[in-house]
């Protein structure tokens, strides 16, 4: 059996998934399943049958599932053995984050990172959802919910509190509510029913809830992604609830009724736990960390 094929029938067994495993490996589906029948030829055996939600493997594909696994286990261990000894960090590190924060925070504030470690070579993998990875992988995530696995190391980096926002140019067409009962008269902008945010959906658009007994308010707009319904803001159309942490990275947005806070959440940073010793894992922590104590306002603990 050729390696290169485990290594994908890896991520396939642990993702159970064909499509789900396409997007991790970023292949096409159609390529990643021209190769699991390449790798079932070669072992004369069903490797999995295709359900309504995703794959179930068959005894042998339980077996060559377990060996891949611990096969990917020791080179992975001889990998970071070498890594763990060099006297600089290097080599790939993948870090995972949802679209908004990766764009208009992460990101822009790599530059220092990659200046004081030249060798690391970072790929900043960005979605609207929260990150799904696998631990196969050498990677790091900044996550937004808690990741329910006792091997993952999660520390916690900063709690943020959703606020209420507003374009400047939008509150001089339409004034400055001063209580939550002036919302009623607002243009509120508010996530769609496709939206994959970090929280329920409901919890996310408290705003359209806030202060109603019965009927919530009628968005002016959905929107799927928070990166969007910033935009949107932004470009005045109307009223929405954002992490506090955009306040300072975005344009043009005015805080209103500041006494009212959404719902907050945890900025995480997380790893596997044999990614422990792992040099370009503990830089790129150490430097997150800092880089929030410094920017603390932005922050609330």
């Amino acid at each position: 059996m050729k390696w290169d094929r485990l290594k994908l029938f890896n991520v396939v067994a642990q993702a159970k998934s064909l499509t789900d495993a396409a997007v991790l490996l970023n292949i096409s589906q159609s390529a990643l399943s021209r190769q699991m029948q390449s790798l079932e030829h070669e072992v004369g055996n069903r490797l999995f049958v295709r359900r309504s939600r995703g794959i179930e493997l068959t005894a042998a594909g339980i077996q060559v599932s377990e060996a891949a696994k611990k096969l990917s286990q020791s080179i992975e261990d001889v990998n970071q053995k070498l890594i763990s000894d060099k006297t600089e960090p290097s080599g790939k590190l993948r870090v995972y984050a949802t679209n908004a924060f990766g764009s208009l925070w992460l990101a822009p504030r790599m530059g220092p990172f990659l200046k004081r470690f030249p060798e690391i070579a970072l790929s900043l993998s960005l979605r609207d959802a929260e990150p799904r990875v696998l631990p196969s992988q050498p990677h790091a995530e900044i996550r937004m919910t808690p990741i329910k696995s006792q091997d993952y190391i999660q520390i916690k980096l900063a709690t943020f509190q959703y606020k209420i926002f507003a374009s400047t140019s939008y509150l001089k067409a339409n004034g400055v509510p001063a209580s939550e009962k002036e919302l009623d008269q607002h243009k509120i902008i508010s996530y769609g029913e496709d939206a994959q945010p970090p929280l329920d959906k409901k919890r996310l658009n408290w705003l359209l809830w806030h202060g109603k007994d019965a009927m919530p308010r009628v968005p002016c707009l959905e929107i799927s992604s928070i990166y969007g319904l910033a935009k949107c803001v932004e470009a005045g159309l109307g009223i929405a609830s954002l992490p506090g942490w955009m306040n300072d990275e975005t344009n043009n947005l005015f805080e209103v009724l500041k006494d009212l806070n959404g719902p907050a959440l945890d900025i995480t940073f997380c790893y596997h736990e044999h990614m422990r010793e792992d040099p370009r894992i503990n830089v790129l922590k150490e430097y997150l960390q800092n880089l929030i104590k410094d920017e603390n306002n932005k922050f609330t603990n």
